[in-house]
């Protein structure tokens, strides 16, 4: 997917398809514990649904605008209607189907540079194509483990000159 155009994330629950969606807080409709601007699953593809993915540095952001969006990096998810940014504040707990678990919210965190915050840092994993892990992120770091020799990957070459 690239930057500068909607994103619309997607969670398959059997048959049915539903969509991430947010809207501005008010009094009736706002996050549960935190009191932020609550994030919700609809079925309905919307205006509420459309999500803008943006690299990480901001002082880079403006050059990478138009490429695609890089996978297993950090990104920030910006809700397109609203302009707040997906978050997990970390210090607020929800009970879901799977267990105790994080709320999620909108809201953009920023430090004293104006920057976000790592509350609002998301990585898109894609699948890992080998059968001994799940994601790329599961993948163990090709350097770790034992030092390779310097010549491991490496031939011996001579140069030869052939004459004409």
């Amino acid at each position: 997917h690239r930057t500068d155009s909607g994103l619309y994330l997607k969670l398959f629950w059997g048959n049915a398809v539903l969509y991430l969606a947010s809207d501005h807080k008010s009094f009736l409709r706002f996050a549960k514990k935190s009191y932020l601007q609550q994030v919700f699953l609809t079925d309905e593809l919307s205006y509420l649904t459309r999500w803008h993915a943006a690299f990480l540095d901001p002082q880079l952001r403006l050059e990478y605008e138009g490429f695609p969006v890089p996978a297993n990096s950090n990104i920030i998810i910006t809700h397109c209607h609203t302009n707040r940014s997906l978050a997990v504040p970390r210090n607020f707990w929800i009970r879901s189907y799977f267990g105790m678990e994080y709320e999620v919210v909108c809201h953009t965190y920023l430090n004293s540079h104006k920057a976000e915050e790592d509350k609002n840092y998301w990585v898109i994993v894609t699948g890992n194509p080998s059968d001994e892990e799940s994601t790329m992120i599961d993948r163990p770091d090709p350097l770790s483990g034992a030092i390779r020799e310097k010549n491991e990957f490496h031939e011996e070459t001579q140069n030869i000159k052939i004459s004409d």
